[in-house]
């Protein structure tokens, strides 16, 4: 296509240029002199020997302005003023100036040959030159600039094949100019946050598996003992079957929180409620700090199981937890403070993902199934606010979460 437009292009140009320049050429006047020691003829009968000599065409008026004779017919030729010789052939019109006076008062023109080089030809030479030679540089710019282009698209192309195959690893080199850069940016961040999706959900099911092996590996084992009598069925072993069970519930129930939460359909019902409240719902035992008159539009169910799962998870670690909060511009912002052991700094951007411990081992008297922080982090933004983790080794952790504060009317 550039190619095409190039050609197009210098085409039109070429042509136009060559039609005005020739048109101008025909107004130039042509002055063409026979050298002083020639002696001009002053008949038709030594005219023709006389051209045919110097390799030139001559014209020959008498004094009456009457064409005598000629070596050359065109269409129409006239002799006007006292030295000036109009030629018009076809579309070409020549004006010779500078006639030389012969015998008995007559005018003599000379004219080159039309096969000797003219001025015109030798500039439609140089146009095919120069055209030709600017075609040339701008087809090879128009290569260069069109492989410039095309082979970004080419590994964006080849990188899209290899992801359709299902390597997600796969990379392009940014190129071809800041838009083409740009859309290889694009395509780098997609294929990093499919492969970074697709390793979560393969370490999800892992986490699944393990999370429900657990309970009931311990239910199997405690069952067939029953059955082959090997134990009793006491009050104490029927209360660890149904704490068991009832751990599996939860999971179950946090999962389908956190799948509904995640697709958006998770009903949310916002009303004007009080933060004061909201804390001693979600537990009467914490130390608060905040004004008592704090009121945010938000879920009461949902922020409280927000507030229960960051108090679960901070009294897991730390005695000393309390609850603070305050308005911060349109939002109210809720801090839940402890002062346990603290998390290490690169754990932090992983804390609310869904099945991330802290503790690798993921023994259960260390922490929950992993999902607790997850479905805070879904509830938060399913009620319009946002969700962080601060903490220091040795010292604590701050987990905030903002909620939109009542407008008052």
């Amino acid at each position: 296509m550039v190619v095409a437009l190039l050609a197009v292009t210098i085409g039109g140009i070429a042509v136009i240029s060559t039609r005005l320049v020739h048109q101008e050429i025909r107004r130039l006047e042509v002055d063409v002199r026979v050298p002083a020691a020639s002696t001009p003829p002053h008949d038709a009968a030594t005219l023709a020997a006389f051209a045919r000599e110097r390799h030139v065409d001559a014209v020959l008026f008498d004094a009456q302005r009457h064409l005598i004779a000629a070596t050359i017919h065109p269409a129409r030729m006239e002799l006007s003023g006292e030295d000036t010789l109009t030629i018009v052939d076809g579309a070409t019109k020549r004006m010779i100036r500078g006639g030389l006076h012969v015998a008995g008062g007559g005018h003599l023109f000379l004219l080159p040959k039309d096969d000797l080089p003219t001025p015109r030809s030798a500039l439609d030479r140089a146009f095919v030159w120069i055209f030709s030679i600017a075609a040339l540089v701008g087809i090879a710019m128009a290569v260069a600039i069109a492989r410039w282009i095309a082979n970004p698209i080419e590994r964006l192309t080849g990188a899209t094949r290899r992801m359709e195959r299902g390597d997600l690893t796969v990379r392009v080199e940014p190129g071809g100019g800041p838009e083409l850069a740009a859309l290889a940016h694009g395509f780098n961040a997609m294929a990093a946050a499919l492969d970074r999706n697709e390793a979560l959900r393969r370490r999800m099911v892992t986490d699944v598996a393990h999370e429900l092996r657990a309970p009931l590996t311990n239910i199997r084992c405690e069952l067939e003992s029953m059955q082959d009598g090997l134990t009793a069925a006491t009050p104490e072993r029927i209360a660890s079957l149904h704490e068991e069970t009832m751990h599996l519930a939860r999971l179950v129930d946090d999962l389908q929180t956190l799948s509904l939460a995640e697709a958006g359909a998770l009903e949310i019902a916002p009303q004007p409620v009080s933060v004061a409240a909201l804390v001693r719902r979600a537990s009467a035992s914490v130390a608060t700090d905040g004004p008592p008159d704090l009121v945010v539009m938000a879920d009461p169910t949902r922020t409280v199981q927000i507030l229960t799962n960051l108090l679960t998870n901070a009294t897991h670690y730390s005695d000393d937890v309390r609850v603070s909060w305050r308005r911060d511009g349109g939002e109210a912002r809720i801090d839940v403070i402890d002062r346990g052991p603290g998390i290490a700094a690169e754990q932090l951007p992983h804390l609310f993902e869904r099945f991330y411990r802290v503790d690798p081992s993921r023994a259960r008297h260390t922490g929950g199934a992993g999902l607790g922080l997850a479905i805070v982090k879904q509830l938060v933004q399913a009620q319009g606010g946002r969700v962080w983790a601060e903490s220091e080794v040795g010292v604590g952790s701050r987990f905030s979460f903002t909620l939109p504060v009542v407008r008052s009317s």
